[in-house]
């Protein structure tokens, strides 16, 4: 049983961090940024649901049905968030099926004592697939030119272009480099994400696609279903663009226009 509240922090960020460590290790090392690719990832393993959610507080969410699993992403938020939100989702895809094998057994003994806290270990997971280690040490050194104290300025520079590269919010980027004890200026690790981007509209940075909402919806899996169904001739187009509505809106506008172009050729 865990004693305090500091000792289940302290086994959840390492046991995240373990396993972060066996991901990386696993798929692809720990000496690069996997950014955006983190959802490609996913829907290798799992059917991704693309939402547009207006709520700030809903960000994504793993749900297992009858032995499938989805992970549903929130588009109205920046792609930097979406994609930590993937790296937090997967987390919970990790603790919920046998992605590795007889190892999830030990870990999943440790996540069901008593004071373990999971979402904080999905946080720490999914930084430290998202900023590994050895990459950001690597990277945080190249950007401050091996200063061990580098000027407000030149660390500003150094995290913005960390959370470029890693596809990263800037919050989450400060606080992993804080972990890792190479941010030292407490000021820099308290600036939100909103503090951020008002820094780069000030500074010589151009401004970022990873900073702009563009809200979308996609369910690939659903309207691969319905194209076979349509090819086979079990689904009109009109029946196509019903189902696809809500969750592909782009597919469904292309079934209404292929049924018009058949139209227009009578």
């Amino acid at each position: 049983m865990l004693s305090n509240s500091s000792a289940a922090i302290a086994l959840s960020e390492s046991v995240a961090e373990d396993l972060a460590g066996t991901f990386l290790t696993t798929y692809f090392g720990s000496d690069i940024f996997i950014s955006s690719d983190i959802e490609r990832i996913l829907a290798e393993k799992v059917n991704v649901i693309y939402q547009d959610i207006d709520d700030a507080k809903y960000s994504g969410a793993f749900i297992s049905y009858k032995g499938a699993h989805f992970i549903a992403l929130n588009t109205h938020q920046t792609p930097r968030a979406r994609y930590y939100s993937a790296a937090h989702e997967l987390w919970h895809l990790v603790m919920g099926s046998d992605l590795f094998g007889a190892e999830n057994k030990q870990y999943k003994e440790l996540i069901a004592l008593p004071g373990f806290d999971t979402e904080r270990a999905a946080d720490h997971f999914a930084a430290a697939i998202m900023m590994p280690k050895d990459a950001m040490i690597k990277t945080w050194n190249q950007f401050v030119s091996n200063q061990a104290e580098p000027t407000v300025a030149v660390a500003q520079n150094a995290i913005v272009r960390i959370a470029n590269v890693s596809s990263m919010p800037y919050e989450a980027v400060t606080r992993r480099l804080s972990e890792l004890g190479l941010l030292l200026d407490t000021r820099l690790a308290k600036l939100t994400d909103t503090e951020w981007q008002d820094f780069v509209n000030h500074s010589s940075f151009p401004p970022s696609p990873l900073d702009k909402v563009e809200p979308f919806k996609k369910f690939s899996r659903l309207t691969q279903i319905v194209n076979a169904l349509v090819d086979k001739k079990q689904l009109s187009l009109v029946e196509a663009a019903q189902l696809t509505t809500y969750a592909d809106p782009t597919a469904a506008t292309d079934y209404l226009n292929k049924r018009q172009e058949i139209i227009d050729r009578f």
